[in-house]
Parts: structure tokens; sequence; C-alpha cells
């Protein structure tokens, strides 16, 4: 073979090589092309389903001491609407206390008006007889009150938690509507004349339709010693005393609302919000969370799966005590802040019953919407 031969030789089997390394090479960085492409597609699939997903009804996840097998409650306006956040200062209830007296309390009761400047709250009162009302709501406050003889006489008749030995709440929920007005009208009627005054009841969680024959039966008085004192009764019952007991969700942009600063303290589902109506109007109230609202910034929600996560990640692996969730709602939490102001935060609540070897009780884990963190009192 000659020279000139052996040099085209090796010519050729430069460029065969050439063109091989040039292809794997060509293949190597399409490869690292394609991966890299594929890595961000997957980080915007993860990354769209850490957002908020309307159409979740039911969500089921399970880990060690929590199980999850829970129906999901959205409300429509957040499926239909950006969601909000607000800022809050309590109500003037005060300087309505006269609008207030006349359009909320039967008109038969006699009132008498008392204000002092440098008192922390305001009363219209008289005590001289149990059947005359009074009402006491707090300046500086979120708190209205709504406290009459009637209201004390019928809350001798009721026990509502669960817990008690007395209790005796499912005697009222045998009856759906009472003669003097349907449920349905009471409820309403409620929400209208509470609204003129910026609150904003929504949904009923619990009613109580006490007839007066079962209030009569089941009045129960007590003194402060425990002792009973038949002095107390109610000398006589009618029709008149028929009445509602309303437990109430507070609204804001038609989203329910809670009042975490009262979870885990003994109130019952809804309690944050009780009304008392019979023939004659309001009779008893009980209210937390009287603010004015004013709306501040829309904001992004975490998904459901996003909120799970904190619950799993703060509970998870707690030795003899389990965790039982059934129900899941997407809310707006009251968080009290520096004076007397609050601020209104979209919640994830996780309706939990917390059990151990020896104990069980209901519970609501409430996580941040927006950044995914717990709350708690």
């Amino acid at each position: 073979m000659n020279k000139k031969k052996l040099i085209l030789r090796f010519i050729i089997l430069y460029a065969i090589l050439g063109v091989g390394l040039i292809s794997c090479g060509s293949k190597e960085q399409l490869s690292s092309v394609d991966s890299e492409k594929e890595a961000k597609t997957k980080a915007s699939q993860e990354s769209n389903s850490a957002f908020f997903d309307s159409s979740v009804t039911v969500f089921t996840r399970k880990e060690e001491n929590i199980s999850i097998d829970a129906d999901v409650v959205i409300p429509d306006a957040v499926k239909e609407n950006t969601v909000y956040c607000a800022s809050g200062e309590p109500l003037p209830l005060s300087e309505m206390s006269e609008e207030i007296r006349n359009d909320l309390l039967p008109p038969d009761i006699s009132l008498q008006f008392d204000h002092e400047d440098d008192s922390a709250f305001f009363s219209l009162e008289n005590l001289e007889d149990i059947d005359n009302a009074f009402v006491l709501a707090y300046n500086n406050s979120c708190e209205f009150i709504v406290n009459s003889g009637l209201y004390q006489h019928y809350s001798n008749c009721i026990v509502t938690e669960t817990f008690a030995e007395e209790y005796n709440a499912d005697l009222y929920q045998k009856k759906e509507n009472l003669d003097f007005m349907s449920q349905a009208d009471a409820a309403d009627t409620v929400r209208r004349l509470f609204k003129k005054y910026g609150i904003n009841l929504g949904e009923v969680v619990t009613a109580y339709v006490m007839d007066h024959e079962t209030m009569q039966q089941e009045e129960d008085t007590t003194d402060i010693s425990g002792e009973a004192d038949p002095s107390l009764k109610k000398e006589s019952w009618s029709s008149a005393d028929d009445t509602y007991y309303f437990y109430f969700r507070q609204e804001y942009n038609g989203i329910p609302i809670i009042y975490n600063l009262y979870t885990g303290q003994g109130f019952e589902d809804g309690e944050e919000a009780t009304v008392m109506l019979n023939p004659s109007g309001i009779v008893g109230a009980g209210i937390q969370g009287c603010y004015a609202w004013t709306q501040t910034d829309a904001v992004d929600l975490i998904s459901l799966d996003k909120a799970a996560d904190t619950f799993f990640q703060n509970y998870k692996g707690l030795v003899g005590t389990s965790y039982e969730v059934k129900r899941i709602s997407f809310m707006m939490d009251i968080i009290p802040g520096k004076d007397y102001r609050a601020e209104l935060r979209p919640v994830w609540v996780f309706d939990t019953t917390v059990s151990g070897e020896d104990y069980s009780f209901e519970s609501k884990i409430v996580i941040d919407a927006v950044n995914g963190q717990e709350l708690t009192v």
C-alpha cells in the first residue's frame, strides 16, 4: 500500500469517526435539552397542582395515626369570584343603640338607656323585673349581646352540650316549624334585622324549635350553689313563648366565617352567633366577631393537598393520639389584632376527632389557605 492510499484511508476513517463523534455529541445535547424541557414541564405541572382546585368534593389521605376521609365543602362564592382578605374594626354599636332598641327588641318591653362615657360598655337595662330586658354591647369590642328575662327562662330549658348529662337539645329538633312563623321565614327575619347593623348572618348551622310545652316540662332552675330553686321558675307558659333558637354562620362575600379565637374552648359549632326569636321579637342573642370590614388584597390560594401537608407535618407520628377527619371546609377566619382590630383571612378548616387511650374530643385544625401555616389560639 503506497503512502498516498494510506493517507487517504486515514482521512476517510477520521471523517467517519468525526461524523460519529459529532452525531453522538448532537444526541447528547438534544437529550439534555429534552430533559431540561421535561423537568420544566413537570415543575410547571406540580406548580399548577399546588393551586386551589374548587372542584374537590372528597379528600382521602391516611398515614400512621392520621386518617382523612372527608367531605369537602367549598362555597360557590369561592368558585366564582376572587378571594380577598380584609381588615376590620369593631362596629360602632353604641352609636346605634337607640336604633337597635327600636328595631330588635320586643316593643312591649320597657327599657332605659344608660351610657357612661368612661365605661367600656353601653347598656339598655331595667333589672327590677326579670321579665324586662337588658342589652349589653361593648364599645371597642366585637361582641354584641342581647339578654332578657325571657332569655334567662328559655336558657333554663335547654342544654345543648352533647357531653352534658342533662343534654336535651334533641327534644327541640322534633318539630320543623312553629305556628307563629315558619323556620325559613324566621331565619330570614333574623338575617334582615342584623344586616342593617353590618352583621351578616349566613347559613343556619343548627336550629332548635322550642315549643312552650316542652320548655315548661324541661325548665330546670338552680341557684349558684347548684341547688334547685323553684322561685326562679316561669309563672306561666303559652304559645307566646314559642321560640326559634338559631346557631348561625357569619359570612363575608358569601364565604362562611369561623372565629378561631374560640375554637377548642367548649363552643358548639356555630355558637359564635346565636339568636332567639319569639312572636314578640329578638329575646336573646350572642354574636362574636362584629366588625366593620374593609377589603384589602386579592390572594392566591393553596390547594387542599398543600394544607393537608401542614396537618400531617404537625401531627403525624404522635404516639398514643389519633386524628380522624370527616369534613373539611373552606372559610374565612377572624384573627384578632392590636387596638381591637382584626384581620380576615381564608382558611381550610379540618373538623377533627382527636382520640387517645382514655379520651376523645372534637377539634378544628385551621390551616391558612394562603401561606399554609396552622393558625392556633
